[in-house]
């Protein structure tokens, strides 16, 4: 249970983003882990479920400020792109395609 998640490029975000709560990267190694550790599938500043923190000073700032309004905005275009079927009836839809249940 948690009312914000602050991660850094861990994919737990796809997962939390469906809980519709704040969303914080704390990512101060950008840089390098983009351009010579890993590299990024999608431009990850540009598609974040919320605010990328480069240091835990404007991480903190950003908790104290908490402009969620703003925030739900990327929420709802992560999760739209990431987690469409992630609605709560994923399951119900499952047993309705694996047993051809008809409502």
């Amino acid at each position: 249970a948690a009312d914000v998640l602050v991660t850094d490029y861990s994919s737990v975000m796809v997962d939390f983003v469906v809980l519709d709560r704040p969303v914080h990267l704390l990512v101060p190694d950008l840089d390098d882990y983009r351009d010579r550790a890993r590299g990024f599938y999608v431009d990850l500043e540009d598609v974040a479920p919320g605010p990328v923190h480069r240091d835990s000073t404007a991480l903190v700032d950003a908790l104290v400020a908490a402009d969620d309004a703003q925030d739900a905005v990327r929420r709802a275009r992560f999760r739209n792109r990431f987690a469409p079927l992630d609605d709560g009836h994923a399951a119900a839809r499952v047993v309705d395609a694996v047993f051809d249940v008809r409502r």
